[in-house]
């Protein structure tokens, strides 16, 4: 009898087949299991080919519907209102931080207009779960940093803690522009909306930096272990820029909090977006890269807008 129909040669061999296919796998299913980490470099950037679109989905959280119903109203916004948005959903960024990634962006291509400013960006990443709003200099009187935080709590988070991301980045978009086109149901705070005291909060503070008063902090970076419960690592839960009462000088609020305990810090510096590290306020309207705007080969452009750190972000 052949011996590849013998039963003693038959075995051997379909188990190497098998053992073979199971070490091909094992070195392929983790590769799978980790999404890529983007960055501004990385990023793909619809617009600079069609000029009708304002989403980067390289993941494809969001669906093909969603895409183009969001990328209707972008359009018709920047048509209308001279607004040039760029709308980032995906699934992990390099550095765990959307704020950074946000104004990378910005510095890169230079969102919005040059002489306006008022350049929009928002950020999603569902596996990191964070979240990012951020304005251009001209923008910021249009849509302050407390009009943002309240769309996000009134419409974006509730759709990010149920995992609905079409939902969170429709509603999203659609409440921003509502509001710049003059939607006043957004100006009353509601009463369990954290605004007003965030903002006596960033004021204290910063009076207490104005004065020279000592302020005892503990300085530790978004990698540090949490000081409570010693098994966690500390991440950024939000970002926020502020003015110092009476001066032109202008600084950056970050807030830590532990995963696993809840424990939370903050560190303030100043913002030093522009080159150089200089502490100019960003509405003296130094371009802060991408100054001569980024054009693409076909389709769509940016204007060469620049960003002071505007807007509102956190985690879900």
């Amino acid at each position: 009898m052949n011996k590849y129909f013998d039963k003693k040669y038959w075995f051997p061999a379909y188990l190497c087949r098998y053992t073979i296919l199971l070490l091909l796998l094992s070195f392929c299913i983790p590769c799978l299991m980790f999404a890529h980490k983007w960055n501004a470099e990385s990023l793909p950037m619809p617009h600079l080919s069609d000029e009708r679109k304002y989403v980067s989905n390289p993941d494809g959280v969001l669906s093909s519907q969603a895409v183009m119903t969001v990328d209707k109203m972008l359009y018709s916004l920047e048509k209308e209102k001279g607004i040039e948005t760029v709308v980032a959903v995906v699934k992990q960024i390099e550095g765990d931080d959307p704020y950074q990634f946000g104004m990378n962006i910005a510095r890169k291509y230079g969102v919005g207009s040059k002489s306006q400013r008022t350049g929009l960006i928002i950020v999603l990443a569902t596996e990191d779960r964070s979240y990012q709003i951020l304005t251009g200099n001209g923008l910021e009187a249009t849509l302050p940093d407390a009009i943002c935080r309240r769309i996000q709590n009134r419409y974006m988070l509730p759709e990010l803690k149920q995992r609905n991301w079409d939902a969170a980045i429709i509603k999203t978009v659609t409440a921003i522009e509502g509001y710049i086109k003059k939607d006043t149901s957004l100006k009353a705070a509601d009463a369990n909306e954290p605004d007003s005291m965030s903002a006596v909060l960033g004021l204290a503070i910063a009076l207490i930096v104005c004065g020279g008063l000592v302020f005892f902090a503990v300085v530790i970076s978004e990698k540090n272990q949490c000081p409570k419960c010693k098994h966690a690592q500390l991440r950024i839960a939000s970002r926020n820029r502020f003015r110092i009462s009476g001066t032109n000088q202008w600084c950056i609020r970050t807030i830590y909090r532990c995963p696993r305990c809840g424990y939370e810090t903050n560190k303030i510096h100043e913002d030093d977006f522009n080159s150089g590290g200089s502490v100019l306020p960003p509405f003296i309207g130094m371009p802060m890269g991408g100054s001569g705007g980024f054009q693409g080969p076909i389709g769509g452009s940016f204007g060469g807008g620049s960003f002071g750190g505007g807007g509102s972000g956190g985690r879900f």
